[in-house]
Order: structure tokens, then sequence, then C-alpha cells
């Protein structure tokens, strides 16, 4: 009996690790808001799929292009479906970032892109019915992210807002994502860089 008990004690944390490793995983729609918080008539809503350190980011405007990120390995792909072709970037968007501690995220925060942050913790709220961390960017411009929301059990924005624009994740589910997801495809070509292109915007 001793032993069942732990063999079923084992059983049960592994489960749970299990667990929470998926729960980091999870895919939302990318709902853009503006200065007012009223969602954008003018920008469609994304998708956005998260694995561990892989961001998959499908926009559905007139490109319709696809961004890949892996902040572990530094590399950063946008991807062209209807042309099946693909290009690197020097850099990810500096909205969406995974973090190990969600009350401790600033040294991520200004490592997450190419802006230039000056990161303060502000206070937790509440943000579509999910407990995160809001952080400041008191060097923020007109253009660059001036507040995130770090959701506590994601430990991933699921918020952000700069001047004139901002955007948040909804209908979240948590679940194993493909691996796939975040690769480019075999049959993709590498395109012609453009003249400027360093990193992603969503502006």
């Amino acid at each position: 009996m001793g032993m069942r008990a732990a063999s079923l004690t084992a059983m049960f944390f592994i489960a749970l690790i299990t667990t929470v490793s998926y729960g980091q995983e999870f895919s939302a729609d990318v709902v853009y808001v503006d200065s007012n918080g009223k969602v954008s008539a003018s920008h469609p809503a994304s998708k956005i799929y998260v694995n561990k350190d892989k961001i998959r980011l499908e926009t559905n405007g007139f490109t319709g292009t696809v961004l890949l990120v892996d902040r572990a390995d530094q590399n950063n792909f946008v991807l062209q479906p209807k042309r099946k072709t693909y290009q690197s970037l020097a850099s990810g968007p500096s909205e969406y970032f995974r973090v190990e501690h969600p009350d401790d995220a600033c040294a991520t925060w200004q490592r997450a892109g190419d802006q230039k942050i000056v990161c303060e913790k502000v206070d937790t709220e509440m943000v579509n019915g999910r407990e995160a961390v809001k952080y400041q960017n008191k060097a923020a411009t007109e253009i660059s992210t001036s507040v995130v929301w770090i959701d506590k059990s994601l430990k991933f924005v699921i918020k952000w807002q700069s001047a004139d624009a901002g955007a948040e994740l909804r209908n979240i589910k948590e679940e194993k994502q493909a691996a796939e997801l975040f690769n480019v495809p075999q049959d993709y070509k590498t395109a012609s860089p453009q003249k400027g292109s360093k990193g992603f915007s969503h502006r």
C-alpha cells in the first residue's frame, strides 16, 4: 500500500507539472483599441500563438503577414503566405514577451525590443477578468509602447498601450500548441529585403 500510495503521489505531481507547463502555452485573439480603449474599426483582430519562448502572430490586414519570434534563439521572421516567402527581421515586437517573474519584469521588457525602455512597476490590475501586473515605460514616445500588462498566470503580456493605439488579448485558450506553427514552412523562399526593415511594427 505504501508503494502504491507513493506511486500515485508521483503521478499526481507529474500531471500537475504537465498541466502548469501546458498552461504556459496558449492562443488568443489580439483585439486592437484606440487611445480611449475602444475597439478599432480600421484594424482587424490578429491571432497569437505562444509556446514557451516562441510566438506566432497572424495579422489579418491587407497583407496578411505572419510574424514568427523565437526569443531564446533570437530568430525573427516575417512570412508572406500569399507569396510563400519569408524575410528575417532584426528584432521582434517589444509589445509581446514572456517573463520568468511577473512581479519583476522590467529587465525582460528592456531586452524584448529595440525601443528605449525606462521601466517602472505600477500596480496589479484586472484585465478582462485576469490578474495582471502593470508596467510603465517612462521614456515612451508617440510611437513606442508606453504601458504593458503582464498576466500573472501566463507570464506573458496580455495588454499594451501606446499614445495612440493599443491591444488586448481576448478569448485566451490555454492549451498545448503545435510545434510547426512556429517554423518557417519548407516550401517558402527567401524574400528580397526591404529598405529600412529593421523590426516588426503594428503601425
